[in-house]
């Protein structure tokens, strides 16, 4: 790789980032398709965020994605969203032009195509989704713009899981939406399963989100979470005779739609996949 004056800067904000792929994959990518950028992961603190933001503009990065626990926070150092970001109340995507910061969320559409490239529809099924956070505000959006039957929204804190439905709801007033609680989860049979908390991440790969419980066979169980690309979660669902997704799918597909937004270079998915295994 080349670095020189004319090199265009890209940044990850997170914490933790050091187990994030993020780099490996852009920066892969950018070599491959011959541009000139260099994408940075930095390990930012939650009370640093505003002020990470305003440096990333003044050394004319131009732009950065967010990720956890960041993607609600940065939403106030912004000074506009696009219309999905809005409606999600989240962001992992943000481009800086002209000195002004404009927020956006690939991680929705990049979770809905990595279950359609496996042929997995979404129209009229149950959902089970673990967390509240900003990726599942994310992935909410887009499991009810796909038409899913009815939605239930198990989270650690009952408020945040409760704001979330209500928020939705503002969007989607239609939809079939709840709020469950651990002790009910034994008398549900969803058809689809997401964990979209960080429990089970690389270092503390022993947690699980969901401890006791029943998988049905069958069940398709997605953990977002790609290091390690199996975790405690799917290994338990697997010998259940679940179908199990990690997160690689939906990593490359909310980096190539963020790439395009920076760059207005459109990626090959499979060409990204590619270069991660």
């Amino acid at each position: 790789m080349n670095i020189s004056p004319r090199t265009k800067m890209i940044g990850l904000i997170g914490h933790p980032v050091e187990h994030s792929l993020s780099p490996k994959l852009h920066n892969a990518l950018y070599k491959k398709y011959g541009l000139d950028y260099l994408y940075v992961a930095f390990d930012i603190l939650p009370g640093d965020v505003g002020s990470a933001a305003a440096a990333l503009k003044t050394l004319s990065f131009v732009g950065f994605n967010v990720t956890i626990p960041h993607k609600q926070s940065i939403i106030p150092y912004l000074d506009d969203l696009d219309y999905e970001a809005r409606a999600i109340g989240s962001v992992n995507t943000v481009k800086i032009h002209e000195g002004r910061l404009f927020g956006y969320n690939t991680d929705g559409m990049g979770f809905v195509d990595s279950l359609k490239r496996r042929g997995i529809g979404l129209k009229g099924k149950n959902v089970l989704l673990l967390g509240a956070g900003g990726s599942a505000r994310a992935i909410c959006v887009y499991l009810l713009k796909e038409k899913i039957d009815s939605l239930y929204i198990l989270n650690r804190t009952r408020q945040k899981a409760v704001e979330l439905i209500q928020d939705l709801a503002s969007f989607f007033p239609n939809s079939c939406l709840h709020h469950i609680e651990k002790n009910d989860l034994n008398g549900l049979r969803p058809d689809l399963i997401i964990n979209a908390t960080p429990l089970g991440m690389w270092p503390d790969v022993q947690s699980i989100p969901l401890t006791n419980y029943a998988f049905s066979p069958g069940t398709v169980v997605v953990d977002i979470i790609y290091n390690p690309t199996e975790t405690l979660l799917l290994k338990k669902a697997g010998e259940a005779g679940c179908v199990t997704i990690n997160g690689l799918d939906m990593l490359v597909g909310q980096a190539i739609k963020a790439i395009e937004i920076w760059t207005g270079v459109v990626m090959d998915h499979d060409k990204a996949i590619s270069l991660l295994t």
